[in-house]
């Protein structure tokens, strides 16, 4: 690309002669100031560009004689010629407006920049070769295949960089850890670009031993239960991202570094850098809130992540609500190399809720299984049960229950989900043969689904269902039968007060439906409102199901830990408005 000559920058101007007049032999500096005049022909972009990166644009006016005004119009030339060129825009005309009528105020004067941005360059061909060792045909062929900048596409410089590293990642994401881009090339010619990249692969790489820093609780096993990649595998980046999400998510690190150094020398045994920061080994915790389901709380928690010396993750957590008390102790055992991660607990749990007191005591044992984005769970508890309907007499019942669960989660983000959905389905059956006093089998699914709308909107969708399958719900504990209403079920309507009407009480049925449809709509990255229609009932038979309506509005707030909700929904059975609060996703 060739700079304007002088006399095409004179043939360019639209500008009237400066009223200051200059004395033979002498030149009149002049108060000036320069603006860029509106671009229709530019995108906002470019404007922006434009705006930023032009220096006269971005200083206060200056006096400068006339020629001083020729060297800085040169000069601007080719700041925007610079520019444009990244965006793909090789023959620019710029040109200078100064007419006294509307742009000189007083003895300042201004001067417009009008910039025509010409035809585009576009890509007219691409050619990808591969050097060092040999390459396998197909991930030449896929490379190539996702290269980014098609025929015909604006040949942009950020394009050109991108569509290069995004090359030369398909080669060192695999085997090709030292791959290197050794020539590229970009003919522009006629508003046309020929494209050579040239691609050295270097040679293949192959996994060393494990170089582990950082441990000092621990012992070098509790990194080898999170599976690293086995001596002798070909070096893949994205299994070593998965090795360092693994170890990150773990409760014994603050942080993980995973590496290897990509030297030719030690391609065939290349060590794996596994840098980690334990976490301390106690956590103390306190804390207070409120929920509109459970009234004001607190709370106490306590951590050992290595408990008895053997990475057993221990956590207790003391919780006093208005109408919930609960404690409990887990005790995670490190994950087994078979990728399997068990568990074991006790739990104490007293509720006060809808006329319905219960106390719980259980205890069990867990296997969960964490495979991409599923998840698969078994187990097996014992529960005993005491509950008692106002002053009624006490009702008992227990049961030995196993159990199995299936969870996807397919969602952009964990926390703050704008797209995708998490599934969830689980199995529990217990038998009067073995420590119950009734035989049932429980099925329990629940689906959320995002769908994004424009730029800052998402509609909600979810629904729930659940059947116990039993002669009757005698004997059954409540954990394993149904209730709805309040926040994540069925809002306008109280906590656990949509169910059996027993006594006063409500109590759980063998039948669950609930569904949501819900519209966000967000302000900012912070701020948003919903709108919502909540319906369901728990109910003992099909007879007696029916689906309530709670409808309403309410405000979110984004938090680290997931959206925080506040609502205001109307129960349409009650005819009453309820406050409803909540904090993250349904599940």
């Amino acid at each position: 690309m060739s700079l304007p000559t002088a006399a095409q920058e004179n043939s360019a101007e639209s500008e009237t002669e400066d009223s200051a007049q200059a004395l033979p032999g002498q030149e009149v500096a002049q108060l000036t100031e320069f603006e860029l005049a509106d671009q229709p022909a530019l995108d906002e972009h470019m404007v922006d560009l434009l705006k930023k990166y032009v220096s006269v644009l971005n200083r206060p006016a200056e006096s400068v004689t006339r020629t001083e005004l020729t060297v800085i119009r040169f000069a601007i030339r080719k700041e925007i010629a610079g520019l444009l060129a990244t965006e793909g825009y090789f023959t620019p005309t710029v040109s200078f407006e100064n007419k006294a009528t509307n742009t000189t105020v007083g003895d300042k004067r201004l001067i417009r920049i009008r910039v025509e941005p010409g035809e585009p360059t576009r890509v007219k061909s691409t050619q990808i070769s591969f050097i060092g060792t040999a390459v396998p045909a197909d991930l030449q062929q896929s490379i190539r295949q996702q290269w980014l900048l098609s025929p015909d596409a604006i040949f942009r410089d950020d394009d050109w960089s991108l569509a290069k590293n995004k090359a030369l990642d398909g080669l060192t994401e695999q085997s090709y850890a030292a791959a290197r881009i050794s020539q590229s090339e970009a003919i522009v010619q006629n508003q046309a670009a020929d494209l050579t990249l040239e691609l050295d692969s270097g040679p293949g790489f192959h996994i060393g031993n494990l170089d582990i820093k950082g441990l000092h609780m621990y012992q070098p096993w509790l990194i080898e239960r999170y599976h690293p990649p086995a001596p002798g595998d070909p070096y893949n980046r994205k299994n070593l991202l998965k090795f360092q999400r693994e170890l990150q998510n773990s409760p014994y690190f603050s942080s993980v570094t995973v590496n290897v150094e990509p030297d030719p020398a030690v391609a065939d045994a290349v060590p794996l850098e596994v840098l980690v920061t334990e976490k301390k080994k106690y956590d103390v915790g306190l804390g207070a809130g409120y929920s509109s389901n459970t009234g004001a709380r607190g709370e106490v928690s306590f951590q050992d992540r290595n408990f008895l010396d053997e990475a057993y993750n221990l956590k207790s957590v003391m919780r006093i609500e208005q109408k919930r008390q609960i404690g409990y102790v887990d005790m995670f055992f490190p994950p087994e190399t078979a990728g399997y991660l068990d568990s074991v607990g006790v739990l104490f749990d007293r509720t006060d809720i809808s006329g319905l007191v219960t106390a719980t005591s259980s205890m069990g044992a867990k296997r969960t299984i964490t495979e991409n984005d599923i998840e698969r769970r078994m187990g097996l508890s014992f529960v005993y049960e005491e509950s008692t309907i106002a002053d009624g007499p006490q009702t008992l019942a227990k049961a030995l229950v196993a159990s199995t669960g299936w969870t996807r989660r397919k969602v952009n983000n964990t926390f703050d989900p704008r797209s995708g959905y998490i599934a969830q389905l689980d199995i529990s059956a217990a038998a009067k043969a073995v420590l119950s006093d009734q035989n049932f089998v429980r099925l329990y699914g629940k689906f959320q689904y995002w769908v994004p709308l424009a730029e800052r909107d998402v509609i909600i969708l979810r629904s729930e269902g659940g059947i116990v399958i039993a002669p009757s719900s005698d004997g059954i504990p409540e954990e394993y039968l149904f209730r709805a209403g309040g926040s994540g079920s069925v809002r306008g309507y109280s906590y656990q007060s949509l169910g059996v009407n027993k006594d006063n009480a409500v109590v759980g049925g063998r039948l669950l439906a609930t569904a949501t449809a819900e519209y966000v709509h967000w302000f900012d990255s912070t701020w948003g409102m919903a709108a919502f229609v909540d319906e369901g009932d728990a109910a003992d038979t099909w007879s007696t199901l029916r689906m309530v309506q709670g409808v309403g509005s309410g405000v979110r707030f984004k938090t680290p830990a997931g959206p925080i909700a506040l609502d205001v929904a109307y129960g349409r059975e009650v005819q009453k408005w309820r406050l409803d609060f909540s904090i993250g996703i349904a599940f």
